[in-house]
Formats: structure tokens, C-alpha cells, sequence
């Protein structure tokens, strides 16, 4: 082969390359779907998982917050066993919160409640009462000191005797046909001033709060469907009354802001028992506030065995 048919084959041959079409095997990239499951099923199925996860994690969560928030119960022989059971328990909080923060603020709502405090007595020798602040759950809009006013009250059946001398008190000068506002107003300042910690929402952290338990399921002075029960946003509202003196009361916001709740219902009368079971139940009954009692989260039910017969 000569130089010129040489150069005419290289010049066929690369003609001939470049012309080929190199088909490459199948699949290119083995990680692409193939036509039979198409990319936009893969989005599908992974927003199905993704979506099915977070709604049962959601689930779980919830379970797991209305287990932490549901009611415990105390049952005792008698009223005077939980009275005495109620005041060690008290006792005991007591003790530790004031060696934790040197003070423990004690609500307590009135009625025979203040009847069961009684045997706080018992434990003069070993709590520094000194150390214990009084504030109330709810009062109603007359003077604290008079026979009407459950500090008052309070003074002359525990707290005098074991020796608390420091307390919140509502405003000595409640107006006459009030509603309860102004003096909500005053008790709200007075729970700000007097050092009472708060929480990031705006809610006072009492150490205990110490409620009955209406036969209509009120709690403090939280009716059902009244004004105070249907009031989220402030820490003390009024609650007006007809015929008698409003009060003042603790909202659930506040009252569940609290350390510890405990409510102390003894007896089976007046419809107790039954006022007992349904403010167990959860989740609450619509609409909010037909059952005061069913929003309160941790509460600790002291009991005597009558008030506990429906359980």
C-alpha cells in the first residue's frame, strides 16, 4: 500500500467512527427508576410514610400527655383519716419547697376544706410555718377579716394555731354590688407584689393549691359555663353573683399552673360520689367548662371512701 492509499483508508476510518452510534446497556445508572415505577410514585410513597409516622408519633405524644395529666386519687378509711393523710401530705410539701426556695405558698379555697387543714397542728414541730405564705384560690367580695372572709376563716381554724402569720389578701374594701372585676384586679397585683413566681405564659406558680368539688363540678369559684370557667388569658377573674356577694376566684389557667392540685371531696351525699366520677373522666366534655373539674390536669383527689364509691 502506497502513501496515498494509506491516507485514503485513515480517512475512511475515521469517517466511519465517527459516524457509530455506541448504544450503552441498560440501565445507565442503576439507581433510576425503571418505566414500570415511575419517580413521581417514590415522592408518593415517601410523603405516605412520612405523613403515617408523624401522625402516630402525634398519637403517642398525646396518649402520653393525657396519661401524665390525668387525675390521681388517695382513698381513705374516713373523713378524719383523709384529714389527717390530706395534712402530711401538705406537711411534706411544705418541707420541701422551703428547702428548695426558702417558702411555700399554700392556696386554699373555703368550705369544709378548711376543716380538713386542721390537723396541720400535728406538724408545728417539724415545719417552720413561718415560712408558709396563704393566698386563695377564691374569696368571696367582702373584707378578709370579717366573719364572711375565708382568710378569716382560715385564721381561726389552722392558721393561726400552727403558727402562719403571712398571707395574700384580697382588698379589705370590696365595693357593694360588685362583680368582681376591681377586685380581681387587686388580688392580681397583690399575687405580682408580694413575690409569687410566675411561668413563661404569665401564670402563678403556687407551691399547692387546695380545692372542693361542686356536685356541678366548680372548682374555686369556676362555674359551669360562667364567665370565670370560659376566661383563658388573665390569673384572677371576678365571679358575679345575684342575690349575694361576688367573688374572686383563681382562673384554671392559674390554678393549673400550680405545683401540685389537690382536690378533697368526703362524703357520698349532695350528689358527691357522682360529681367524684365524672370529674375523672377525659377528655373534657364539650363545650369547655360544662365540668370545671375535668380541666384541671394532675390533680390529686383525696377521698374518703363514701365520696369514692362510684370509682
Amino acid at each position: 500500500m502506497n502513501v496515498s492509499d494509506r491516507y485514503i483508508f485513515r480517512k475512511r476510518y475515521h469517517c466511519q467512527c465517527r459516524n457509530t452510534v455506541v448504544k450503552p446497556t441498560q440501565p445507565i445508572n442503576p439507581t433510576m427508576p425503571s418505566k414500570s415505577f415511575p419517580f413521581t410514585a417514590v415522592i408518593a410513597t415517601s410523603l405516605a410514610i412520612g405523613v403515617t409516622a408523624y401522625f402516630y408519633h402525634k398519637k403517642q405524644c398525646n396518649a402520653a400527655k393525657a396519661e401524665a395529666e390525668a387525675p390521681s386519687t388517695k382513698i381513705y378509711e374516713d373523713k378524719a383519716t383523709v384529714s389527717k393523710e390530706l395534712c402530711i401530705f401538705v406537711a411534706e410539701e411544705a418541707k420541701k419547697a422551703i428547702a428548695e426556695r426558702g417558702v411555700f405558698y399554700l392556696g386554699v379555697a373555703g368550705g369544709s376544706l378548711l376543716d380538713a387543714l386542721a390537723k396541720l397542728i400535728d406538724h408545728k414541730e417539724t415545719v417552720d410555718f413561718s415560712k408558709v405564705v396563704l393566698c386563695f384560690a377564691n374569696h368571696k367580695c367582702v373584707d378578709p377579716m370579717g366573719e364572711k372572709g375565708t382568710l378569716f376563716k382560715s385564721n381561726k381554724k389552722f392558721a393561726t394555731a400552727v403558727g402562719i402569720t403571712k398571707s395574700i389578701n384580697p382588698t379589705s374594701t370590696p365595693k357593694a354590688e360588685s362583680d368582681g372585676s376591681e377586685e380581681a384586679a387587686f388580688y392580681t397585683e397583690a399575687l405580682k407584689s408580694a413575690g409569687v413566681p410566675f411561668d413563661a405564659a404569665g401564670f402563678p406558680v403556687i407551691d399547692l393549691v387546695l380545692l372542693g368539688l361542686g356536685a356541678d363540678g366548680h372548682i374555686g369559684s369556676n362555674h359551669p359555663m360562667g364567665p370565670a370557667v370560659a376566661t383563658t388569658d388573665k390569673i384572677v377573674v371576678g365571679s358575679p353573683k345575684i342575690g349575694e356577694p361576688s367573688s374572686i376566684t383563681l382562673t384554671v389557667e392559674s390554678i393549673n399552673s400550680a405545683r401540685t392540685v389537690g382536690v378533697v371531696v368526703c362524703g357520698g351525699s349532695k350528689g358527691k360520689k357522682e360529681a367524684v366520677k365524672r370529674a375523672m373522666a377525659r377528655p373534657f366534655e364539650e363545650p369547655r367548662g360544662t365540668f370545671p373539674a375535668q380541666l384541671l390536669k394532675s390533680p390529686i383527689f383525696f377521698l374518703d371512701k363514701e365520696a369514692a364509691a362510684d370509682l
